[in-house]
């Protein structure tokens, strides 16, 4: 299953990898461009083949680089975000055709307003955020049209942090009070539903449950209520390439493959969506499992610890858990480039000074030396989001767009350029130390 060979960066080799080192330097993060929109035509293609009113809402918290964001735009995907920064950037890169799916817990009254004068697609979570667009409807004299985040009682495996707890078969009181609540509103519509089942998912089957579960709430929707959904959100969840941790698996994974993905999901709901009048809008937002396989870090040598009886090495990289900050949970597939057949257990440490600093667990791979270089991937997805500046500010990002042609789209952090450090404020420059 899968639709790329297992190693996502094959054509980097040793001569290229130094290449990239000297112009870019090290840390640096790699994004592949070819390998990125290679996936979402994958992506697309495998949902628009089997539905044509369905839509990819790129998820900005997954890869937040407005490079990135902006280049899959270009090819026809749309937004999904989850705060009102990243919904100023979508609105800044986007283009104008595209629609901004507005997720998220935090919604503030402002960044409401603009989204219902954009005529974004509002997905609620919960009964104060449906109270404020409620009060802001009627102060703009609209009916805004809103979609519900919901998580299944009967679904074992559901989320439960996010939305609103129902059951599909709409016997609960509490779920039938907040349609009914929603439809006495002159102010409000329910126009949507939302679903987000979980992270990192390789059984296609989970998602076959949640569109069975969807099609049963939505068909009880139309049956008791006479609500005819605009849109379906199914969010996103479906895996990357690496490994977590508890698995001890020593290679990574190969892509799922996004038609058999597209088949679970979209098939249940078919009966549903073939008894409305008009097609509602099927929503899409990969993150993960678009934007994970072609990330990488390319990382070197720059100390080694003692080597017991030549059986053992450990290495420090000049990129630690600052960087990949997601490795306490994963094992990222490594490249080397040693041409040497000295295999020996290693440890891979990083620069900081933080005990739990290892990016990997102990893997048997060839003796390296000082400024030897590694590379990282599997590692598109929350790193560069979620890296930071900890003792070593947090890397640049190039784009590689395949041979020799590579582009900065982050630089690496300075000392002027981080915001974390704050600064000295005037009443403290002017005290005698």
């Amino acid at each position: 299953m899968g639709q790329h060979p297992a190693n996502y960066f094959s054509e980097i080799d040793n001569t290229l990898a130094g290449q990239l080192a000297e112009k870019f330097g090290t840390p640096v993060f790699i994004m592949d461009k070819r390998g990125l929109l290679q996936r979402y035509y994958d992506l697309h293609a495998a949902v628009t083949q089997r539905y044509k009113h369905s839509m990819i809402a790129v998820s900005y918290k997954t890869n937040f680089l407005k490079g990135i964001l902006a280049l899959l735009h270009g090819v026809g995907a749309h937004a999904e975000v989850v705060s009102g920064v990243e919904y100023a950037v979508a609105k800044e890169i986007r283009l104008p055709h595209q629609r901004i799916v507005f997720n998220g817990p935090m919604k503030t009254r402002s960044e409401l307003l603009m989204a219902i004068n954009d005529n974004a697609l509002i997905n609620c979570d919960h009964e104060d955020e449906i109270d404020l667009i409620e009060q802001i409807a009627k102060d703009q004299r609209k009916v805004v049209p809103i979609g519900l985040r919901i998580y299944f009682r009967e679904a074992q495996s559901s989320w439960s942090r996010f939305g609103f707890q129902v059951d599909s078969a709409l016997s609960d009181t509490a779920t039938e009070a907040l349609i009914r609540r929603i439809r006495v509103s002159p102010n409000l519509h329910l126009a949507g539903l939302h679903a987000h089942i979980g992270t990192n998912i390789r059984d296609v089957q989970h998602f076959s449950r949640l569109g069975k579960y969807l099609s049963s709430f939505a068909s009880l929707l139309k049956a008791r209520f006479n609500i005819e959904l605009d849109w379906i959100d199914v969010g996103g969840g479906l895996a990357g390439i690496s490994p977590r941790k508890d698995e001890n698996r020593e290679v990574p994974y190969e892509l799922p493959d996004a038609h058999e993905y597209a088949d679970a999901i979209i098939t249940p709901l078919l009966g549903y969506i073939n008894s409305l009048t008009k097609p509602p809008l099927l929503i899409f937002e990969p993150g993960r499992t678009l934007f994970e396989a072609s990330g990488g870090l390319l990382t070197r040598v720059i100390g080694r610890r003692s080597v017991t009886a030549g059986k053992s090495q450990a290495l420090i990289l000049d990129a630690g858990m600052n960087a990949l900050s997601t490795c306490y949970l994963y094992d990222f597939p490594i490249r080397n480039f040693a041409d040497n057949s000295d295999y020996v257990l290693t440890r891979l440490l990083g620069p900081t000074c933080n005990q739990a600093d290892q990016l990997h667990t102990p893997i048997v791979m060839p003796s390296l030396n000082i400024d030897d270089l590694l590379l990282f991937y599997g590692v598109g997805s929350y790193c560069m989001a979620f890296s930071y500046s900890f003792i070593r500010f947090r890397p640049g990002v190039i784009i590689w767009h395949g041979d020799t042609f590579s582009e900065w789209i982050r630089h690496p952090e300075t000392l002027s350029s981080n915001a974390m450090i704050g600064h000295v404020p005037e009443s403290f420059a002017r005290m005698n130390v």
